[in-house]
């Protein structure tokens, strides 16, 4: 019966681990070691392991002032620059600069159907800040200004990969008692 419970203890455990693994922060400074050049970004390569499934209109520059991070950063090239997701992403927020004063810096968060779930504006106050979302169902984000260039850089999200949700979690814990049960009746 021991050996039961300890066998029990360690799956439910190991479960447990598993399922919290899933849910990872990242960080990307656009200045990993191996990140593409300077030019148009193409997300379905090199940034596809961080999460990042392609980008739009956006451009990877470097060893820029504005910055406050590291100096390296996309900005958006034409109108908007875009951050397309793979999955659902939450807990995203990112450093933002803007050419001079004056310049509002906006960004919005758009869920896999499209539809906008959260915005930022910097209210034109200041050339850098930190801009983050409370969604938790961010796929794409879109960050311009009125008309000139705007970068981000430090941008941070925690995959949340596919989390039980908690019924199902108390399902399978059923389920394994349930089935120590059965088994240490048959033993007995």
């Amino acid at each position: 019966m021991h050996k039961t419970i300890r066998k029990l203890a360690v799956t439910t455990m190991m479960s447990f681990a598993a399922w919290a693994a899933q849910a990872s922060p990242v960080t990307i400074t656009f200045n990993e070691v191996g990140a593409p050049s300077l030019g148009v970004l193409d997300g379905s390569t090199f940034y596809q392991a961080y999460g990042i499934a392609g980008f739009s209109q956006a451009i990877r520059f470097g060893a820029d002032s504005r910055l406050p991070d590291d100096g390296f950063g996309i900005t958006n090239n034409g109108a908007d620059g875009t951050v397309l997701f793979g999955e659902d992403m939450s807990g995203v927020s990112m450093t933002w600069a803007v050419s001079g004063a004056g310049i509002t810096f906006h960004a919005e968060a758009y869920d896999l159907n499209n539809v906008l779930v959260d915005s930022f504006s910097s209210g034109g106050v200041g050339v850098f800040g930190l801009g983050s979302f409370a969604a938790n169902n961010i796929r794409k984000i879109v960050f311009h200004d009125g008309g000139t260039q705007v970068a981000i850089d430090t941008l941070n999200f925690t995959r949340a990969g596919t989390v039980p949700e908690p019924i199902s979690i108390a399902l399978v814990g059923i389920g394994l008692v349930a089935a120590g049960a059965a088994r240490r009746r048959k033993q007995a």
